[in-house]
């Protein structure tokens, strides 16, 4: 047999296997600090992000996978929570019925900003405002009202002034009322952020505000891919992955980015010390899953390798003439 025909050969203990083995076991062998070239990997890392960023190609590519990603779901039959595997949706309502509350002063903290405070102040204004516009009706419907218009349309000009003179002066309360009612409401304000940042750290409010988000989570899920297609599709998705390529492109050319990359890689070896990689796998119990995963997809890749015209040209000009 060849050389070729027994390296082709993929059978277990045969070479190619054992070529592997080697190499996933040299891998999990070696200590991070080994793997990871904190010389030259940070500036690789950044050329390629900055080189990629900045060509149009990464617009495109970006703005067609959010388009297809769209497309995607509007073909999708059913609900999401039918495409979503159980034990994930089992784990999503547990995780929504826990009963959390956060602090009173991260509650607060998130709240009171300034699109949250415009959100209110519009809504308890319209609440106030309509009321009042009601009491206005009401007083129009009133005897004294009734006697107004009586007044206008009996006597003559004199009476028209009267009922003027009523009509300019319900104006005049009304604006006023309008007025008092966006004092009223910019002093209640702060209060009523208050209030409701109380409700929602109240520890014996657990379990409505789980309730809640169980509620939403369920229409989350009863929500159909077309549905959410429609949705995104009125967010201008062409426009969401060009605003993606710019901030990428914006962080990735900022000056100290490079220097971001060595210090998350230099966390990582530090944090690893002299461990290996398979010791770091070990403390998440995923050291056989990762080799087994390895082999399979590494064998898959030589044996697709050395089958190759390419390869074998290339083994052969290594044999002595």
């Amino acid at each position: 047999m060849s050389l070729i025909e027994r390296l082709r050969n993929s059978s277990p203990g045969g070479p190619l296997s054992t070529l592997v083995e080697l190499i996933v076991a040299d891998a999990m062998a070696r200590p991070l600090g080994d793997a990871v070239d904190l010389t030259r990997w940070p500036s690789l890392v950044s050329e390629v992000a900055v080189s990629w960023a900045a060509s149009d190609l990464a617009e495109e590519r970006l703005v067609q996978a959010v388009l297809d990603g769209i497309e995607a779901l509007g073909s999708v039959d059913g609900t999401l929570g039918d495409r979503v595997p159980e034990a994930v949706v089992t784990g999503l309502r547990e995780l929504a019925a826990r009963p959390y509350t956060p602090s009173r002063q991260l509650a607060l903290r998130i709240l009171d900003q300034a699109p949250v405070r415009k959100l209110l102040r519009e809504l308890l204004l319209d609440a106030v405002t309509g009321f009042a516009k009601k009491a206005r009706t009401a007083g129009e419907a009133s005897p004294v009202g009734g006697l107004a218009r009586f007044a206008k349309r009996r006597a003559g000009s004199l009476g028209a002034l009267a009922g003027d003179v009523v009509g300019a002066v319900g104006s005049e309360v009304e604006r006023q009322m309008e007025r008092r009612a966006s004092e009223f409401v910019d002093g209640a304000l702060g209060g009523a952020m208050s209030r409701l940042a109380d409700q929602i750290a109240d520890p014996s409010r657990a379990d409505d505000q789980a309730a809640l988000r169980i509620a939403f989570l369920e229409a989350s899920l009863d929500l159909t891919g077309p549905e959410l297609a429609a949705e995104l599709r009125g967010a201008d998705p062409a426009g969401l992955g060009r605003l993606v390529r710019s901030s990428l492109r914006g962080w990735v050319e900022a000056d100290g980015f490079e220097d971001q990359v060595r210090d998350w890689l230099t966390d990582l070896v530090d944090a690893e010390g002299p461990r290996t990689l398979g010791e770091t796998l070990d403390t998440l119990s995923l050291r056989e899953t990762v080799v087994d995963v390895s082999r399979e997809l590494l064998l898959a890749q030589v044996e697709r390798f050395v089958s190759t015209d390419a390869f074998s040209h290339w083994l052969q000009g290594l044999e002595p003439s």
